[in-house]
């Protein structure tokens, strides 16, 4: 969950350019990685700072390929996606299968009775 409070575009910066020099930035830099894991905001920042520098000259070739490589980290699919989503598909078509048993057995007792009603109505 993306937290209330959004790293400044200095702070970005820094990490993008893996600028940190001290424990404190280190830890900065830490806290800035966590949040734009998860949040869709800052991530769509870093992408709005990772212009060509024709679009923005203000920014030079060795900064856009940091930001790029910054992209690539941000955006890159977690390492154990593939595992996590064979587990919920599984547990889904296990549940499903489940659901089908308890079905079938509730079904099967109406079945019994309805049988048993309508041998008592031919009688």
């Amino acid at each position: 969950m993306a937290s209330l409070f959004h790293p400044n575009k200095r702070a970005l910066r820094q990490w993008l350019n893996d600028e940190a020099t001290t424990d404190k930035e280190r830890q900065a830099n830490d806290k800035v990685e966590r949040h734009i894991a998860t949040c869709e905001r800052c991530a769509s920042t870093i992408e709005s700072m990772s212009a060509t520098p024709a679009e923005n000259p203000g920014i030079d070739l060795t900064e856009e390929v940091g930001i790029r490589q910054a992209l690539g980290t941000v955006l890159a699919s977690p390492e154990d996606l593939t595992e996590r989503l064979e587990q919920k598909v599984t547990a889904r078509l296990d549940s499903r299968i489940m659901f089908d048993v308890v079905s079938d057995l509730f079904g099967a007792g109406v079945e019994t009775s309805m049988l048993l009603l309508m041998e008592e109505n031919d009688e």
